[in-house]
Protein backbone atom coordinates (compact mmCIF):
# COMPACT_ATOMS: atom_id res chain seq x y z
CA UNK A 1 0.00 0.00 0.00
CA UNK A 2 0.86 3.82 -0.54
CA UNK A 3 2.39 5.26 2.69
CA UNK A 4 1.08 8.82 2.22
CA UNK A 5 -2.64 6.87 1.46
CA UNK A 6 -2.69 4.47 3.61
CA UNK A 7 -5.57 5.52 6.51
CA UNK A 8 -3.54 3.71 9.43
CA UNK A 9 -2.77 6.74 11.51
CA UNK A 10 -1.73 5.79 15.08
CA UNK A 11 -1.80 7.86 17.85
CA UNK A 12 -3.73 8.16 21.07
CA UNK A 13 -7.48 9.80 19.53
CA UNK A 14 -6.00 10.81 16.20
CA UNK A 15 -8.62 10.51 13.51
CA UNK A 16 -8.28 8.76 10.56
CA UNK A 17 -9.09 10.51 7.23
CA UNK A 18 -11.81 7.74 7.07
CA UNK A 19 -13.38 5.15 9.48
CA UNK A 20 -13.43 2.26 7.17
CA UNK A 21 -16.15 -0.41 8.24
CA UNK A 22 -17.08 1.38 11.43
CA UNK A 23 -20.07 2.43 9.90
CA UNK A 24 -22.18 -0.21 11.37
CA UNK A 25 -21.12 0.16 14.78
CA UNK A 26 -21.52 4.29 14.75
CA UNK A 27 -25.32 3.16 13.49
CA UNK A 28 -25.85 0.63 16.33
CA UNK A 29 -24.74 3.04 19.04
CA UNK A 30 -26.83 6.02 17.32
CA UNK A 31 -29.88 3.30 18.35
CA UNK A 32 -28.88 2.69 21.14
CA UNK A 33 -29.01 6.78 22.14
CA UNK A 34 -32.49 6.63 20.84
CA UNK A 35 -33.70 3.83 22.11
CA UNK A 36 -32.88 5.27 25.26
CA UNK A 37 -34.24 8.51 24.54
CA UNK A 38 -37.35 6.68 23.94
CA UNK A 39 -37.52 4.90 27.58
CA UNK A 40 -36.71 1.94 26.41
CA UNK A 41 -33.95 -0.95 26.94
CA UNK A 42 -30.42 0.07 25.26
CA UNK A 43 -27.46 -2.32 25.38
CA UNK A 44 -24.41 -1.57 26.69
CA UNK A 45 -21.60 -1.45 24.24
CA UNK A 46 -17.63 -2.20 24.61
CA UNK A 47 -14.76 -1.57 21.87
CA UNK A 48 -12.15 -3.61 22.65
CA UNK A 49 -8.68 -4.58 20.54
CA UNK A 50 -5.59 -3.62 20.61
CA UNK A 51 -3.88 -0.61 20.64
CA UNK A 52 -3.76 2.08 17.64
CA UNK A 53 -6.79 0.38 16.43
CA UNK A 54 -9.19 3.32 16.59
CA UNK A 55 -11.50 2.50 19.83
CA UNK A 56 -10.63 6.24 21.23
CA UNK A 57 -11.40 7.44 17.51
CA UNK A 58 -14.26 5.84 17.43
CA UNK A 59 -15.53 6.84 20.66
CA UNK A 60 -15.64 10.60 20.11
CA UNK A 61 -17.07 9.88 16.61
CA UNK A 62 -20.16 8.89 18.99
CA UNK A 63 -19.46 11.23 21.03
CA UNK A 64 -19.58 14.18 18.76
CA UNK A 65 -23.07 12.79 17.04
CA UNK A 66 -24.80 12.62 20.85
CA UNK A 67 -23.83 15.80 21.57
CA UNK A 68 -24.96 17.31 18.28
CA UNK A 69 -28.22 15.41 18.77
CA UNK A 70 -28.72 17.14 22.45
CA UNK A 71 -27.57 14.14 24.58
CA UNK A 72 -25.39 14.76 27.45
CA UNK A 73 -22.23 12.93 27.03
CA UNK A 74 -19.82 12.50 30.16
CA UNK A 75 -16.30 11.35 28.54
CA UNK A 76 -14.51 10.28 31.01
CA UNK A 77 -10.66 8.37 31.57
CA UNK A 78 -10.04 6.78 34.66
CA UNK A 79 -6.54 6.60 35.92
CA UNK A 80 -5.75 2.62 37.20
CA UNK A 81 -4.94 3.58 40.91
CA UNK A 82 -8.20 5.58 40.87
CA UNK A 83 -11.48 4.08 41.69
CA UNK A 84 -13.98 4.21 38.67
CA UNK A 85 -16.78 5.24 41.27
CA UNK A 86 -14.69 8.37 42.50
CA UNK A 87 -14.34 9.95 39.09
CA UNK A 88 -17.48 9.40 38.00
CA UNK A 89 -19.59 11.38 40.50
CA UNK A 90 -17.82 14.93 40.21
CA UNK A 91 -18.72 14.53 36.23
CA UNK A 92 -22.01 13.31 37.14
CA UNK A 93 -22.54 16.13 39.42
CA UNK A 94 -21.00 18.73 36.63
CA UNK A 95 -23.04 17.28 34.28
CA UNK A 96 -26.10 18.13 36.08
CA UNK A 97 -25.42 21.50 37.14
CA UNK A 98 -24.89 22.27 33.42
CA UNK A 99 -28.64 20.34 32.94
CA UNK A 100 -29.99 22.17 35.33
CA UNK A 101 -28.53 25.74 34.13
CA UNK A 102 -29.72 25.02 30.61
CA UNK A 103 -33.50 23.95 31.80
CA UNK A 104 -33.57 26.89 33.77
CA UNK A 105 -32.24 29.29 30.93
CA UNK A 106 -34.77 27.64 29.01
CA UNK A 107 -37.80 28.72 31.13
CA UNK A 108 -36.93 31.88 31.21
Amino acid sequence: MDPIRNPYAPGAGSPPPDLAGRDELIASAETEMQRAAAGRFAKGVVFHGLRGVGKTVLLNTIRRRADASGYAVISLEVPQKRSFLSALLPAIRKTLIRLSTLESLRAR
